[in-house]
């Protein structure tokens, strides 16, 4: 939409990809969603992704009839949303540049600031945030691969260790 509005929501997904791998595995099972048992959790997360049924929000097609874009950024986590960089754009530019403290100069700023802001800038913030976003599917991938090795498990205590309730005197 080149001349529309773009409106930033909030997005919440049927799986979050916290759940357990199996959990994940029977979702697309029940669905008969073909997988292989050897997939990376960040795998079969994807797979679901391309398999969800299509969402109709009410507020989609509201904004359809206004040529509004709605875009659904992540729920916590502020690196991932470009009106949070922004922001710390806005606010990092007030702090190297407020000498006065005056209400009438902190405005003055920030419309100066408002009004260098352009499609440079949201398309810097839009990079950005691909950037990362590859970042964390790397780690998750990275974490899922040696998740069960830092689980902890009763067995890997030993028996010399002391019980609570014993004390040298």
């Amino acid at each position: 939409m080149p001349n529309g509005i773009t409106s930033l929501l909030p997005n919440l997904n049927h799986l979050n990809v916290l759940e357990k791998k199996q959990l994940i595995a029977d979702w697309l099972t029940a669905r008969k969603i073909k997988y292989e048992p050897y997939m990376t959790k960040a795998e079969l997360m994807q797979l679901v992704f391309t398999h969800l049924p299509p969402k109709e929000f009410i507020v989609d097609k509201v904004a359809s009839k206004y040529n509004i874009e709605t875009v659904r950024i992540p729920v916590k986590h502020c690196v991932l949303n470009p009106i949070e960089l922004g922001w710390a754009s806005l606010k990092n530019y007030l702090c190297q540049r407020n000498v006065h403290f005056r209400f009438d100069y902190i405005e003055q700023l920030c419309n100066e600031r408002l009004a260098a802001c352009g499609p440079k800038y949201a398309s810097a913030y839009f990079a950005h945030i691909y950037k990362q976003e590859e970042i964390f599917k790397t780690a998750d991938k990275n974490v899922e691969e040696i998740e069960n090795d830092l689980i902890d498990s009763e067995d890997d205590v030993d028996d010399d260790t002391l019980n609570d309730d014993e004390v040298d005197n």
